[in-house]
């Protein structure tokens, strides 16, 4: 049951982030030199994309059963999330 709230409360802050994202209307030219290459795996063609990335490893870290997985998406959701926070603080300064 709490896995269960953490992964919803996950879903919850990833929702509010795209959000935030597309209300500043960000262009991927302004937002694409904001993370580290190893951070996000792929290149998206919209910064909301990068939630859509995150999603995906949130729920494979709730389909994952090995311990060492767990561990590595779990510390990188938390980078990727921090990334994605200070960039939009940047950008909701900027406005």
């Amino acid at each position: 049951m709490a896995n269960e709230q953490i992964y919803q409360r996950l879903r919850q802050q990833i929702a509010a982030l795209r959000r935030e994202i597309i209300a500043l209307n960000v262009s991927e030219e302004q937002f694409v030199d904001w993370f580290d290459a190893q951070l996000f795996r792929t290149t998206h063609s919209a910064p909301e994309h990068y939630c859509d990335e995150l999603a995906q490893n949130v729920s494979q870290l709730e389909r994952s059963s090995r311990s060492d997985q767990q561990q590595w998406l779990a510390l990188r959701i938390e980078q990727q999330m921090l990334a994605l926070t200070r960039a939009l603080a940047y950008f909701q300064r900027k406005t």
